[in-house]
Order: C-alpha cells, then sequence, then structure tokens
C-alpha cells in the first residue's frame, strides 16, 4: 500500500493466494474502532477522484431514552436502526449526563434518514427522537423523514 493523498481514502490490496482474499473478503466491513474499513471488489476503469463517498460517521442523540435501555448492547441494537455503531461516548457509558445517549454510527447518507426510532420489546413499544451532530449536508438521493 502506498499513502497517496489524492487517492481519498482507498487502497489496493494484493493477495498472495486466492485463499487470503476469500479470508478478508469474508469478513466485510471492518470495524476499527472507531472508523470502518468498506471492502469492496475493485471495478475496472475505477477512479478515486469520481467515486462517490455515499457513507459519514456521525454521533447521535438518542433523547428521551429511559436508564434501562443505556446498556451497552442495547444501545448498539437500537443505534443499529440508523446505522453501524462504532463507538458509545464516555459520558453515556458512565451515565454522567442522562438527558440523551450518544452513539458514533457509520451512515449511509444515500438511504432514508430517521428523526425517530421505535423501541419494541414485548407488549410495550415508543418512539425516541434522533438528533444528528454535524450531518454532512444532504446529496442527491438523500432524504429525511
Amino acid at each position: 500500500m502506498e499513502d497517496d493523498a489524492t487517492r481519498k481514502g482507498y487502497f489496493e490490496f494484493y493477495f498472495s493466494s486466492y485463499d487470503d482474499l476469500r479470508t478478508v473478503w469474508s469478513k466485510g466491513t471492518l470495524n476499527l474502532k472507531p472508523g470502518l474499513l468498506r471492502l469492496f471488489e475493485w471495478l475496472k476503469d475505477f477512479s478515486a477522484h469520481t467515486q462517490r463517498q455515499t457513507h459519514a460517521q456521525v454521533w447521535i442523540r438518542l433523547l428521551e431514552l429511559p436508564q434501562e435501555y443505556w446498556m451497552d448492547r442495547m444501545l448498539r441494537e437500537i443505534a443499529s436502526a440508523i446505522g453501524t455503531p462504532l463507538l458509545i461516548d464516555s459520558a453515556t457509558q458512565n451515565r454522567v449526563f442522562g438527558h440523551y445517549a450518544r452513539v458514533l454510527v457509520d451512515m449511509d447518507l444515500s438511504k432514508q434518514i430517521f428523526n425517530e426510532v421505535m423501541i419494541e420489546r414485548t407488549c410495550y413499544s415508543f418512539a425516541i427522537e434522533v438528533i444528528y451532530e454535524r450531518l454532512p449536508a444532504p446529496s442527491e438521493g438523500h432524504s429525511c423523514d
């Protein structure tokens, strides 16, 4: 791999065997904590300069979420309705603040963005509001609900 600023964060990997390629490819997206390494098959005539990035890492706030849902596993499950959960902030983990839970997610901005999430359990459900911190400017194909 060579480090070239003009590549826009794309890297080419070469494998000594097809088995090595299959092993890495089977991992899909890798969580680098924080951050993701998203793997995709090289396309003919690929150009990093014209490639459109639709994913962004965004902090979300889950408003008025009852404290019994502030466990790591539950927060990640709730945040997965928005994107791929990457990190839970320390104030949320330590329950220092309490007005909202805060989670870093990797989002596909080409898909619909929701302003609330429905929390469901046996015989009970409720909606919570989702606030996005520094959401990138809307692009073509990006819509809000």
